[in-house]
């Protein structure tokens, strides 16, 4: 097997300036490095990655852990991959598909250290099994967490959704209703606190048959689309917590012979892709800085460093599936 000293002697270099050019850390001149080079294809020299990892204790690799596709998945890993190059990290994904055991075995490569650090889009475990995992390397996630261990890139839900809320009502809409997340998630719980409060502020009744909770992504939109589709009672606006519902809501809807904004109106929650491709009014809340500030944040520990995150905003997107109601 070539090594690193076999690339020394056929370039006549020190082995010193062999690992400058491989690393491509320190000074190596022009002429230096082209004989090292040259050396490496005559001998047909490939380093050792695994070697060199374990001699530096660092892969440069962030885990990036998911349960699977859903549309904001493509804007925040894009960030996350373009902020993380620059830096020069690369980004391994994971779809566990909800399953304990995968996002485990994701957990234990940063453990054998296998990978520097985690990011966490959608997981499986509870909180209080991932975090121990924190001693060894850091771990991020956009989850809302009250945890010293790991970092939360969240926006304020409560106040995105009632500021949805109080558009639609400038808007004349006073029957809406509500399409949230899993109601264990601290994010829906922030929302539920907006969605009684305006109701109280507004003196407007709520009724439970006008809140649905969307566990899974998968064809809820339709679903609630159907069930609204049955109501005896229907509301005349619907908003919803993600923007991938309400387009599968708008789509079953237009199906089976309505028009939106005529007879419901729709608003989201992302400005992801699909909000732009249906012209949902939307909540943009910075989804690209969110990633970018997740990734700072694993960084700055790995490297004892401080670079600043990212100004996190919210704000609200207007297109065609809200008018102003006469």
């Amino acid at each position: 097997m070539t090594t690193i000293i076999d690339v020394a002697k056929q370039a006549q270099v020190s082995k010193s300036t062999v690992s400058r050019v491989i690393s491509g850390n320190g000074y190596v001149s022009q002429e230096s490095r082209k004989k090292v080079l040259d050396a490496m294809e005559a001998l047909a020299y490939s380093p050792n990655l695994i070697a060199r990892n374990l001699q530096s204790g660092e892969t440069k690799t962030i885990g990036f852990l998911a349960h699977g596709f859903f549309d904001p998945l493509g804007v925040f890993l894009q960030s996350f991959i373009s902020i993380a190059k620059t830096y020069n990290y690369y980004v391994t994904l994971y779809f566990t598909d909800g399953d304990k055991k995968k996002e485990i075995d994701a957990l234990n490569q940063m453990k054998y250290k296998q990978l520097d650090g985690i990011f966490i889009l959608t997981r499986a475990n509870k909180w209080e099994v991932i975090e121990p995992y924190s001693i060894y390397g850091p771990i991020a996630t956009w989850h809302r967490i009250d945890s010293d261990r790991i970092y939360s890139s969240y926006v304020d839900h409560y106040s995105g959704y009632l500021r949805s809320l109080n558009y639609l009502f400038q808007r004349g809409y006073r029957s809406i209703g509500h399409v949230l997340g899993n109601s264990e998630n601290l994010n829906t719980k922030a929302r539920l606190r907006a969605i009684d409060d305006f109701h109280k502020d507004k003196q407007i009744p709520i009724k439970k048959e006008w809140i649905f909770h969307d566990n899974n992504r998968i064809d809820n939109g339709r679903n609630i689309a159907q069930t609204w589709h049955e109501m005896a009672n229907k509301t005349d606006a619907m908003a919803f917590y993600t923007d991938s519902v309400a387009a599968g809501f708008i789509s079953e809807l237009q199906t089976l012979g309505y028009t939106i904004p005529d007879d419901v109106a729709v608003i989201g929650f992302d400005n992801s892709e699909i909000s732009r491709l249906m012209h949902i009014t939307t909540v943009d809340y910075s989804i690209k800085h969110q990633a970018e500030n997740s990734f700072i944040y694993i960084h700055n520990q790995l490297n004892d460093q401080t670079i600043s995150e990212r100004e996190i905003s919210v704000k609200l997107i207007e297109r065609t599936t809200i008018p102003l109601k006469q």
